[in-house]
């Protein structure tokens, strides 16, 4: 942990110029840091865990550099960087839901992998949305039976999150079962949850 701190500490004008979070795990996976490691973005709850340390790390650094008086690191996932030196002593002062969420390590501890699964599935039931996807009703009856709903129950979001979770949690290739049904209950779980 120490090292990484030490990585980003020595990028202060990466973080000046601008980086994106993406492009910050690339450069801290490969030399001469190497200190991600390359499977960090290929499964959903590494790069949960990944994205949580590293944002502890700069929000970390946030604090440190505005007692400093060398800028305020400004956190989004699309763009980190040092802004210059300007009442930062104020900055400290506001409230910054997203600076205490990541500054708190039972955060990361209490995040399961399903949790992070249905984060994503919500993600993209909420890109789906602004597209409209059409849905048949033959669609729509799969995804029923995916989730054990009969076609009587009326739908409703904590009725199908609790299928989903419950499902998951038995079928998930973490817990022994198949990736292919796992994936169809993500697809299950988005039909149903956009019609909600």
């Amino acid at each position: 942990m120490r090292a990484l701190y030490q990585a980003l500490e020595s990028l202060e004008a990466d973080f000046r110029n601008g980086i994106s979070e993406f492009t910050l795990i690339s450069r801290l996976q490969k030399p001469p840091f190497e200190l991600l490691d390359e499977q960090a973005l290929r499964d959903n709850l590494l790069l949960f865990q990944c994205h949580f340390v590293l944002f502890n790390l700069l929000y970390t650094l946030q604090v440190q550099w505005a007692k400093e008086g060398k800028g305020w690191l400004d956190i989004l996932a699309t763009n980190i960087v040092l802004l210059p030196a300007q009442d930062l002593s104020n900055r400290l002062t506001l409230p910054d839901p997203l600076r205490v969420y990541y500054l708190d390590w039972n955060n990361l501890d209490a995040t399961q992998r399903e949790d992070v699964d249905e984060l994503i599935a919500g993600f993209w039931v909420k890109m789906g949305r602004a597209a409209t996807p059409v849905v048949t009703s033959g669609e729509m009856a799969q995804a029923r039976a995916l989730l054990e709903i009969s076609e009587e129950t009326v739908l409703d979001r904590t009725l199908v999150k609790k299928h989903y979770r419950r499902l998951q949690h038995l079928h998930h290739p973490d817990k022994g079962g198949d990736n292919t049904h796992s994936r169809q209950l993500v697809w299950a779980y988005e039909v149903l949850i956009s019609h909600c």
